[in-house]
């Protein structure tokens, strides 16, 4: 008798082998792999919006396209700052490891972004220095790594609270307060000259979207398209430190939630 017919699954993947294990392939068929087809459409159409910018363009420079590079790094900033905390903050919780599911998400989120960062480096695209286009990948990995932290915290607590709308509400406002509360000062803030472009504005990178322009800056007037400077990666990573102590802590809430139930 056939595998499947003992099983009583019909069902077969695409090389026509029924399942071994399960009934059906439907735990093939769920996270992390449609989120993970949501992301890189996400990044197709990031790139596809940097392009269209410069449909009108006669002539393709450094100037016309380190603005449109610009503009889709924004986009990503926000897919994974604003829209990946909204998705999993609106779908029911697991009743596992939440901390191992928000660092899934976040292999899954940082590296198919490198296809989009690591080639503005080329001169054909934005033509900033290797340096800056790295300290752009390891910036969004310390935000995502903090981010991280704060979904595997907030996805416990709305587990712990039955799903309730309101502690759902709570996290996602934290979680933009997170994000844009450094901008929201600083626009508050119209005292002071302002900073030139020889030195590091580091409070920026106290969000992940104005840590993006600040590292992105013009800084044709120090003859470079850009400049990373030590205070920027010394502030990255402390970022970095911040999200793991996140995770960290996340992970031990999960310890000894577990060790008190059982």
């Amino acid at each position: 008798m056939h595998p499947d017919q003992e099983t009583g699954s019909l069902d077969r993947d695409l090389f026509g082998n029924p399942p071994r294990r399960h009934v059906d392939w439907s735990h093939r068929r769920g996270e992390p792999r449609v989120f993970t087809l949501m992301w890189m459409m996400y990044l197709m159409g990031s790139t596809v919006i940097m392009f269209a910018s410069m449909a009108t363009a006669y002539s393709i420079s450094p100037h016309i396209t380190r603005p449109a590079a610009r503009t889709m790094l924004i986009v990503v900033v926000l897919g994974y700052s604003v829209l990946w905390a909204m998705v999993r903050f609106s779908q029911q919780q697991r009743a596992w490891s939440h901390v191992r599911f928000a660092l899934r998400d976040a292999v899954v989120l940082f590296i198919p972004m490198q296809a989009v960062i690591w080639p503005q480096a080329l001169p054909v695209l934005a033509h900033w220095p290797v340096d800056v286009v790295a300290a752009i990948s390891v910036m969004s990995l310390a935000w995502i790594l903090m981010l991280a932290g704060v979904i595997a915290l907030g996805s416990a607590s709305i587990e712990r609270n039955h799903g309730k709308e309101l502690v759902r509400v709570v996290w996602m406002f934290l979680v933009l307060l997170i994000v844009f509360m450094a901008p929201l000062i600083g626009s508050l803030q119209t005292s002071g000259a302002a900073i030139g472009v020889d030195r590091p504005r580091v409070g920026w990178l106290l969000s992940p979207v104005t840590g993006l322009l600040e590292i992105v800056r013009d800084r044709r007037e120090l003859g470079v398209s850009a400049r990373v400077f030590v205070e920027h990666w010394r502030m990255i990573i402390a970022l970095l430190c911040v999200g793991v102590a996140l995770l960290l802590i996340a992970r031990a809430q999960e310890l000894a939630r577990g060790r008190y139930s059982a």
